[in-house]
């Protein structure tokens, strides 16, 4: 009954909902983009509605019937115009301005607008957006148009991922997203500003061709001298517990911000992807392609990396400090820490497909245990007319232990391996970074990077029989053997560079590039049998260990013009590199060569108008993969791989194209983003791999083999009235090469994926997200083909109740299918949570429970060129926790 009760209520809401339409036009006739409209309801208990023309002028509001409503109509440099009407069926109605003499109208049109968009700038007045069941940042955004927030707490406006996130106008925590979007109190908000192309040095917009959006949250007027946030603990059954502290402090000059998360109920508080965006984000490993693969296949990510496991603790702790120094100097100040422990357990069922076929089954549980900091100290003197000046200081540091046992069964041989690995690392980053505008014509901005980084690793391992035997030349004791291995890279690098902006007109811009770049890398690896006694048996006169120093001097120089014609601006480009670079073993120098490279690029940007825009971007990039590789010794991987490097590796050189559309019409309600990007390697590092049974030797080379890469990324989003419905999906398409068991193998990977969603935004009726996704994944070459299909239909709910109730609920149903092997296997993953809290009312009381089916594992497929892997990765219990929470 209630049910009906609720469908009924929605119908309602629909039928009674009219239209207005019609333009905004200037006294002369002129059409009036862009300008705002706010219908208020008199004396009615009835939402708020808004709209904001088009390129045309035109406008649509959605008006109950028979309702009296004030409109209100603003635009930049006009007067304000007020108007009452009430409607019972949909109308047309076209509006005249009168320009304005008011020099504050500015002031006054940003205090009463929903949206404002001005050039590169949205800016929401999240009051309009609300439905009283926020109560994170996170929960306001979801709810802004053109704003997309994924379960980690990563943003996008309008189809471009966020990277940098500011509270009235300062860092937070040195621009995390994440950070702020999942712990920021959803009534301290008052407006959200989406900045398209930031520019971080006001005098560098316009010359500096930025890419970046960012948010600036600014807070309620309250907040803005006070201290706020949240206190929330809770307790559970097998003695689960929860600890979330969330301090702010902000005032004109001074914000300080704590973020705390001690629990073991499995919340992870900092990720890899947050681990990234304290790098630099996705967008600044674009020009160092190889930057993101040692990112990922580092020791310290591996844990990061984590995200399903039978048992978590984390401890973390995030406390960051801006202060305004007075006469243009500001202080930023950031420290991280994060302690975790995590238990996995995985089970595999393998099929080899190269050579012999072979099946594995293989079992694997662990226990991990991380300790890692980051701090930042940061210096800038900013006078915002014609001098910027930053300065930092970056130290991490991390330490792991992780103990592993592994069974591996096949038709031929049993193996077990426990295994201890201890990795360790420390950095320490110095940046200087000057910006100087001489006068209108002339600006130039001076680079400069100090880096040091050491790291270590051990691996213990104790097999239950010889590995590798007619490599390794292991020495016959007893049952076991153990097997120890040491790396090491000691890190060094300095880097300079200089840009001069030019502006010989306002339409020719020209700016000359000038660097020098050093790096200096020692890397060690010791592969070796510890004996019964204590001694050792050393690998290396078969052909193991490695002490190798890698040196490369990259000085480069060139020029970037930019010019515009109409809507579109062009900026092409040419930079020269020398590389020479030093490879030396057991110092005895192995490759001492130097070689020129050119690097061309382009950028192409038309702005069909502010709110619809073309961007294209085509480099010939250049990188060297990382220093380790060049080692050319072997050294053990795991108790089935080998790899062994190679001196001879040079740069690799590939082509890069991106095409991107976004348009963004309030009028339609219509959000459309896409993208299109081709990648092809003319020159690129690969493995050569020999394999037989389970067992792979890899060895890096350097190869002119052809690999081309195709993306294709779209969404499109309609809002109409209290909904949005949502149409995505993207197209990948590799074609590449690979030499296995010295024969050179022509593969095709590809993966097709949409997602379909509806959501909604009523006030006093539940609000709900329902969406459907399928990805589609095929692996071919003249010997295999795999082809897997996945199915994800979820739902959300999300409804405020009796006033202070507030309950949400997430459901998705997981269908895996091996369409080869027509294999199937389905799981299904849900969590609910009720909170109350009286509005005028400091304490909340809510339960949680995740897992909610108390599913056992989490089902997975995953291909490559060697083995098709079913697994079952094994996740936490249900958990039931209730919480006590503070708001102040």
């Amino acid at each position: 009954m209630n049910r009906l009760l609720l469908i009924f209520l929605f119908f309602i809401n629909f039928i009674q909902a009219q239209n207005l339409t019609g333009t905004v036009q200037d006294t002369t006739g002129v059409a009036l983009p862009y300008t705002n409209l706010i219908a208020s309801p008199i004396e009615a208990d009835e939402e708020i509605t808004f709209a904001i023309t088009d390129e045309k002028g035109r406008y649509k509001l959605n008006l109950v019937k028979d309702i009296l409503y004030k409109i209100e109509i603003t635009h930049m440099g006009f007067s304000k115009l007020k108007d009452t009407l009430k409607i019972n069926a949909s109308t047309s109605k076209n509006y005249q301005l009168k320009e304005s003499t008011e020099t504050l109208e500015d002031v006054i049109i940003k205090s009463e607008m929903a949206v404002v968009v001005k050039e590169d700038t949205i800016t929401y007045r999240t009051d309009q957006f609300k439905t009283g069941d926020e109560r994170k940042l996170r929960d306001i955004l979801k709810k802004l148009p053109g704003v997309e927030v994924d379960r980690e707490g990563n943003v996008k406006v309008n189809g471009k991922p966020v990277q940098k996130l500011m509270v009235d106008g300062k860092e937070f925590f040195f621009g995390d997203a994440k950070l702020g979007v999942n712990n920021i109190p959803a009534d301290a908000v008052d407006e959200v500003e989406a900045l398209d192309n930031y520019s971080e040095v006001a005098f560098l917009k316009g010359l500096k061709d930025s890419d970046k959006m960012a948010l600036n949250i600014k807070l309620k007027e309250v907040k803005r001298k006070f201290v706020f946030g949240d206190v929330e603990v809770g307790g559970g059954h097998q003695d689960r517990y929860s600890v979330n502290p969330t301090l702010f402090y902000y005032s004109p000059k001074t914000s300080i911000n704590f973020i705390g998360d001690f629990n073991n109920a499995g919340q992870k508080a900092f990720t890899f992807s947050d681990y990234m965006n304290f790098e630099g984000g996705f967008a600044s490993m674009m020009d160092r392609p190889s930057a993101m693969a040692n990112m990922r296949n580092s020791d310290f990510a591996s844990f990061l990396m984590n995200e399903d496991f039978v048992f978590n603790q984390n401890d973390f702790g995030a406390g960051s400090v801006s202060q305004d120094l007075g006469r243009n100097w500001e202080l930023n100040a950031y420290s991280i820490i994060n302690r975790g422990i995590i238990e996995t357990l995985t089970e595999s069922e393998m099929v080899y497909q190269t050579g012999n076929i072979e099946d594995e089954n293989r079992t694997q549980t662990s226990e991990q245990e991380l300790l890692f900091s980051i701090n930042k100290l940061k210096f800038r003197y900013d006078n915002v007319s014609d001098t910027d000046l930053i300065g930092d200081l970056v130290v991490k540091h991390s330490d792991a232990t992780a103990t592993s046992t592994l069974n591996s069964l096949t038709p031929s041989r049993e193996t077990f391996v426990n295994a201890t690995q201890q990795p360790r690392k420390f950095e320490v980053n110095s940046s200087l970074s000057l910006n100087k505008q001489f006068s209108y014509k002339h600006t130039t901005s001076i680079n400069t990077n100090l880096r040091f980084a050491e790291s270590e690793n051990t691996n213990d391992w104790l097999f239950n029989q010889p590995i590798f035997s007619d490599i390794i030349p292991l020495q016959i004791e007893g049952d076991t053997f153990n097997l120890f291995q040491q790396t090491k890279n000691q890190t060094k690098s300095a880097q300079i560079d200089a840009k001069h902006y030019w502006v010989l007109h306002n339409f020719h811009h020209i700016y000359p590039v000038v660097g020098l770049g050093a790096f200096d890398v020692d890397y060690f690896s010791l592969d070796q049998q510890i004996l019964e006694d204590g001694s050792t048996n050393n690998f290396q006169d078969a052909g193991f260990n490695n002490d190798l120093n890698f040196r490369l001097l990259d000085a480069y120089f060139g020029f970037q013009y930019k010019t515009k014609i109409n809507k579109l601006s062009i900026r092409p480009g040419l930079i020269m590199h020398s590389f020479h670079w030093q490879v030396n073993q057991f110092s005895q120098q192995e490759v001492n060569q130097q070689k020129w490279v050119t690097l061309p690029e382009l950028m192409l940007k038309y702005d069909l108008n502010s709110s619809e825009k073309l961007n294209f971007d085509y480099n010939l990039r250049s990188t060297f993969g990382s220093p380790d590789r060049f080692a050319n010794r072997l050294r053990l991987l795991s108790f089935n791989q080998l790899y062994q490097g190679n001196e001879a590796l040079e740069n690799e050189l590939f082509h890069d194209f991106r095409l991107r559309y976004s348009r963004f019409n309030l009028f339609q309600g219509i959000f459309a983003n896409a993208s299109l990007g081709y990648t092809r390697r003319e020159e690129s590092i690969r493995n050569v791999t020999q394999i037989e049974g389970i067992d792979q030797i890899n060895t890096s080379i350097y190869t002119s083999l052809p690999e081309n890469s195709y993306n294709l990324n779209t969404s499109i989003t309609k809002r109409i009235r209290k909904l949005s419905f949502s149409l995505s999906g993207g197209i990948r398409l590799n074609d590449y090469k690979r030499i296995i068991n010295n024969d050179t193998i022509a593969y095709n990977s590809n993966a097709y994926n949409y997602e379909l969603k509806a959501e909604s935004r009523f006030k006093d009726l539940p609000n709900f997200e329902v969406g459907f996704k399928q990805n589609f994944t095929t692996l071919s070459s003249v010997q295999i083909d795999n082809d897997f299909l996945q199915t994800s239909p979820y739902i959300n709910i999300s409804y405020r109740f009796l006033e202070d109730f507030i309950f949400k609920s997430d459901y998705t149903f997981n269908y895996y299918n091996n369409l080869t092997q027509n294999q199937t296997n389905t799981f299904e993953i849900g969590n609910a949570s009720l909170f109350y809290q009286k509005e005028d009312s400091p304490w909340g009381f809510g339960v949680d429970v995740t897992n909610l089916f108390d599913v056992n594992f989490r089902n997975t497929n995953s291909v490559n060129e060697f083995v098709i892997s079913d697994q079952r990765i094994f996740i936490q219990p249900r958990i039931i926790m209730f919480k006590l929470g503070y708001h102040f």
